[in-house]
């Protein structure tokens, strides 16, 4: 939802990527294969989240640092429920197709077919 809202710029794309994944955390690399971003952009990003709060590490092993979403962060937290209530909402008035993407633009959003949160826990793809 995120970057049909705010955008496709590196920061965006990294937090709506965490967002969309909130159980699990990330490599450096593993996040720059996931979203494209470049590796010194990346650094920048994740160096920047982390003293806004809104991204942590969650463990070190070996020279690899995870990272995740801060999920005790009432900003993140606020983004998260808009997101949910917005994927409901499209649910609710049939937006999606079997697929899980979205069958209509809705007003205001970029014409950007997406999947929804649902279809991804169905394993959709």
């Amino acid at each position: 939802m995120f970057t049909e809202i705010f955008g496709g710029s590196p920061r965006v794309k990294l937090l709506d990527f965490l967002a969309d994944h909130v159980d699990f955390d990330y490599t450096l690399s593993q996040l720059q294969q996931f979203t494209g971003i470049s590796r010194p952009t990346l650094y920048k990003l994740v160096s920047e989240l982390e003293k806004e709060r809104l991204v942590v590490l969650t463990r070190e092993i070996g020279g690899s640092r995870f990272f995740r979403i801060n999920m005790e962060d009432p900003r993140v937290v606020s983004m998260l429920q808009m997101d949910f209530n917005r994927v409901n909402v499209n649910l609710m008035a049939g937006r999606f197709d079997d697929a899980g993407t979205t069958r209509q633009r809705m007003p205001g959003a970029k014409s950007v077919a997406r999947k929804s949160r649902s279809a991804v826990a169905r394993g959709g793809t």
